[in-house]
């Protein structure tokens, strides 16, 4: 966990309309996770989203420590944007 920056849990409202990836690079680009979670949300409606928009930012021990270029992000594309877990 130690090579963990964050956690993002995202309602369906941003996962249909922002990738993971952007998630991840949204949230390298700001300074606190109550800033990162605000851009997360903002961007979903800015994208046209018509459902709820909830994002929780979790900040983790290498909160901050790398660039966007060097943030990948894991499984939760695929799991999240699913539709199995209601």
């Amino acid at each position: 966990m130690h090579d963990d920056s964050f956690l993002v849990l995202t309602t369906d409202g941003i996962n249909f309309m922002v990738n993971s990836q952007e998630i991840c690079d949204f949230v390298n680009q700001c300074h606190d996770p109550n800033e990162a979670a605000h851009a997360v949300t903002e961007q979903a409606i800015q994208y046209g989203t018509e459902d709820n928009s909830t994002a929780v930012v979790v900040p983790f021990g290498a909160w901050g420590k790398y660039k966007n270029s060097e943030i990948n992000f894991s499984f939760s594309r695929s799991f999240a944007s699913s539709g199995r877990w209601a």
